[in-house]
């Protein structure tokens, strides 16, 4: 007596909206009566729930491989050939694999048995067609969502700190949107970066994007700061799908439109404080290469001289018993002999300040100057002029191909063109980014943003960067020198008190020849 088939079923609906899921229940209950009224034996009914048939990263479709090449199945059904692979080779090297372990599987629909002599024919030419119908979808299914970019719909998962996205729309969640504030606030005001925020973060026990061991990192805080969402614009396709059937995704730098909405949705930050923190980021990164590995802390790095040697003065911070961090300059040459005493950060902060507020300074041009620094080299190049050159390379490496498919060119050639034109394309996409970035304010904006500046350059820290040129400490005094003035001031100021009773006075601002 025959021993009764095993036989397994799979089946699979891409979305997981309700009637997509009744849809495989319905599925499920169809393959149970099927089994049964042939009088096989069921080894199992298969579903992935909101997949997509175009891979084989199914979790259920990867476990009924693996009971089927243990032998405990004997035949498989699928309702079609697109339930079960989208991807013409993936499909037929399944099969393959399956009937060399003695294995067949049966396409209902399509009337496709691969233990019959043609079924491998049969089952190419339909694998063929479902892999053209998923491009078709593919390509609907991005032009819908192109359509649905232009009116303004949100796509994404709903992962963006500080916001929720439902239905399309993106809402403030007010707690986390007081931390990203707290991150503007900490780059802009108090001149931190990226370490620092992310250690007071952590150490304050605030709870980070999506990290399980509640730490923050510097790559956080600048995804934040970057971010133009907070501002309350939208930017989408960031990223572009290379191939339909894997749906590998890629850094759009330019080979597809890109969408930028203003005012897209609440903001958390003001505009101009987006702009200001995209400058002073700017700033820095563009003083990293030129100064110390200091100068990416500090504003006064390379500009703070020891009077008695000659060398510089670096900082150095100490966190106190009551946790409040204290930051003084000690000359490098402490080890070798030098005994120039250390300046506390907040004397040398107080009569920096003390001097220019006595001399003045003209904030609005002051302004326009830190918004000009921000400005990315090659901007006088146009945004028109960086896009047509993206269109060359890309029609470079089109030509490169066809020579290639022509036989004109070899195999290593086309590498090293294909290397040479993707390693330009990348430059002429970031320069373009950066452009459109830097340029993006508008007269109106460029306006409100230059008051706001003015207003932050006379109490916050990068006025300081701007105007001093160097100050050299000596034994009881500062001499501090400022850019495009013939003078120095001699300084001498008083400090007292401890933690929020500190203060600092100076005693004396002396005008001197340099």
């Amino acid at each position: 007596m025959e021993h009764a088939l095993r036989v397994a079923a799979y089946c699979r609906v891409s979305t997981d909206k309700e009637d997509q899921l009744h849809s495989l229940a319905a599925q499920q209950a169809y393959f149970e009566g099927y089994i049964a009224r042939h009088g096989w034996r069921c080894a199992g009914i298969f579903a992935d729930e909101g997949l997509s048939g175009t891979t084989l990263r199914r979790p259920r479709f990867a476990e009924l491989l693996r009971l089927a090449r243990s032998g405990a199945v004997d035949l498989i059904l699928t309702k079609e050939v697109s339930r079960f692979a989208r991807n013409t080779v993936d499909a037929l090297q399944v099969t393959r694999r399956l009937r060399e372990q003695g294995v067949g599987v049966i396409f209902l629909s399509d009337g496709i048995d691969t233990r019959d002599n043609d079924g491998e024919f049969r089952l190419t030419i339909m694998a063929s067609v479902a892999q053209e119908e998923s491009r078709k979808i593919s390509e609907r299914t991005r032009w819908g969502q192109l359509q649905a970019m232009r009116r303004g719909v949100a796509f994404g998962n709903d992962t963006v700190y500080g916001y929720a996205l439902r239905g399309g729309a993106l809402t403030i969640r007010p707690e986390q949107a007081e931390v990203v504030r707290e991150v503007y606030r900490k780059c802009l005001e108090e001149g931190k970066g990226a370490h620092t925020i992310a250690r007071e973060l952590t150490e304050a026990g605030v709870a980070p994007p999506l990290r399980a061991d509640g730490a923050w990192s510097p790559a956080m805080i600048l995804r934040l700061l970057h971010n133009e969402k907070y501002c309350g614009d939208l930017l989408q396709k960031k990223y572009r799908t290379v191939d339909h059937l894997t749906h590998r995704k890629v850094v759009n730098r330019g080979a597809e439109e890109q969408f930028r909405l203003e005012n897209h949705h609440p903001a958390i930050v003001s505009r101009a404080q987006f702009a200001a923190v995209q400058a002073e980021l700017a700033r820095r990164a563009g003083l990293a290469g030129e100064r110390s590995r200091f100068s990416a802390r500090y504003w006064y790095s390379g500009k703070l001289v020891c009077g008695a040697c000659g060398g510089r003065l670096t900082a150095k911070r100490t966190r106190r018993p009551d946790g409040r961090e204290y930051l003084r300059f000690v000359c490098r040459g402490r080890g070798t002999g030098c005994a120039m005493r250390a300046v506390p950060g907040d004397v040398l902060t107080a009569c920096v300040r003390h001097v220019l507020g006595e001399v003045g300074l003209p904030l609005g041009a002051m302004a326009a100057e830190v918004l000009a620094s921000a400005r990315p080299a090659g901007a006088e190049c146009g945004a028109a002029a960086l896009r047509q050159a993206l269109r060359r390379q890309e029609a470079r490496r089109a030509r490169a191909l066809d020579a290639f498919l022509d036989g004109t060119l070899s195999r290593e050639e086309l590498a090293a063109l294909t290397a040479r034109s993707e390693a330009e394309r990348s430059r002429l996409a970031r320069r373009l980014a950066d452009l459109e970035m830097a340029g993006a304010e508008r007269p109106e904006r460029r306006a409100a943003l230059l008051d706001w500046l003015a207003g932050e350059l006379a109490g916050g820290e990068a006025v300081l960067d701007a105007a001093v040129k160097r100050v050299t400490v000596q034994a009881d005094a500062l001499l501090v020198e400022l850019e495009e003035l013939p003078l120095c001031f001699r300084v001498r100021a008083q400090a007292g008190g401890r933690g929020a009773a500190r203060r600092v006075e100076v005693t004396e601002c002396t005008p001197l020849p340099r």
